[in-house]
């Protein structure tokens, strides 16, 4: 009976010889490892941003900002309004 589905299945063109397998797992490998080349060379010829002075720019940007802002405690009514505008968009969803 066993024969029958291998001799059957022989007749439809699908081969399970180790030598289709054996070539089929070569191509993927190769498939696999040129696309890795591919990636590799791809993301090596990127552009390289000077990310150091970048970093200090906007380090720069936001001492600028922050410099003309100074900090002022809340008041005991304004921590309750923002309190009750918060609780009064909650809606509890399980």
């Amino acid at each position: 009976m066993a024969e029958d589905k291998d001799s059957g299945m022989q007749k439809k063109g699908v081969d399970f010889s180790k030598r289709a397998f054996l070539k089929t797992a070569l191509i993927g490998g190769i498939a696999v490892a040129s696309g890795s080349m591919i990636a590799k060379k791809i993301s090596s010829n990127m552009p390289k941003a000077d990310l150091k002075s970048a970093y200090v720019d906007d380090e720069i940007q936001q001492d600028k900002a922050m410099k003309g802002k100074e900090y002022v405690l809340m008041s005991k009514e304004e921590k309750d309004q923002m309190v009750q505008m918060f609780a009064s968009e909650y809606s509890y969803k399980a």
